[in-house]
């Protein structure tokens, strides 16, 4: 499986996102699934979230992650038995991979029009004051993502997108950001790490 983007981030926080141009058996060689993995394997519907899934555990293996380790909490999120933190994001052809040493989110989208349509969902007050917020693809998806991410870091349900996440300010083509959880008036201050490629984009969020 060709292997598009391997990065540490300073604090020791690993990702790394894979292509996915594989069939399923060529997905599954060299894996070791147990009961529990094949279970879930097989609830997913579609090839391609099969496929997702698959190279999620291939990704796994190449950070030298062993099944054992890499458990499902009650709410479906993954975590690790040995004290890591770890995030995944999958979609369409990409997947992806964030493991630390804190706490840590990782989400990817592919640049889509339709996301203009669903901003106002999404975006806190402060960030629809921007004036190219509504319109640039490019700048909601990435805000999508990073509200994403913080989402996956948190980990908290009952979070709303466009009232408890914000995320400050940033120019295109920016690397860095933060972004902010609004918590029962208090404000968590995290650090966001953006990527931006071809056609997706992708937000790597830490604890500041």
């Amino acid at each position: 499986m060709p292997k598009c983007h391997r990065e540490t981030i300073a604090g020791g926080t690993e990702m790394v996102i894979w292509k996915i141009t594989e069939t399923e058996s060529e997905l599954q060689q060299g894996l070791s699934l147990s009961e529990k993995a094949l279970v879930r394997l097989s609830q997913r519907k579609s090839s391609v979230h099969r496929k997702g899934y698959l190279a999620i555990r291939q990704l796994l293996k190449s950070l030298e992650i062993s099944p054992e380790i890499h458990q499902y909490d009650g709410i479906g999120a993954p975590y690790l038995t040995d004290g890591r933190f770890i995030s995944i994001s999958h979609t369409k052809d990409i997947a992806a991979v964030a493991i630390s040493s804190t706490k840590v989110g990782i989400d990817l989208e592919y640049y889509q029009d339709k996301i203009k349509k669903i901003g106002v969902r999404f975006l806190h007050a402060s960030e629809r004051e921007t004036s190219h917020s509504m319109e640039e693809v490019a700048y909601l998806t990435q805000i999508w993502t990073a509200k994403e991410a913080l989402y996956k870091l948190m980990k908290t349900p009952g979070i709303i997108f466009n009232e408890n996440l914000q995320i400050q300010s940033f120019e295109n083509r920016s690397l860095q950001g933060i972004g902010i959880v609004i918590d029962q008036g208090k404000k968590i201050m995290h650090q966001l790490h953006f990527r931006q490629f071809e056609n997706y984009c992708l937000t790597l969020a830490t604890t500041k």
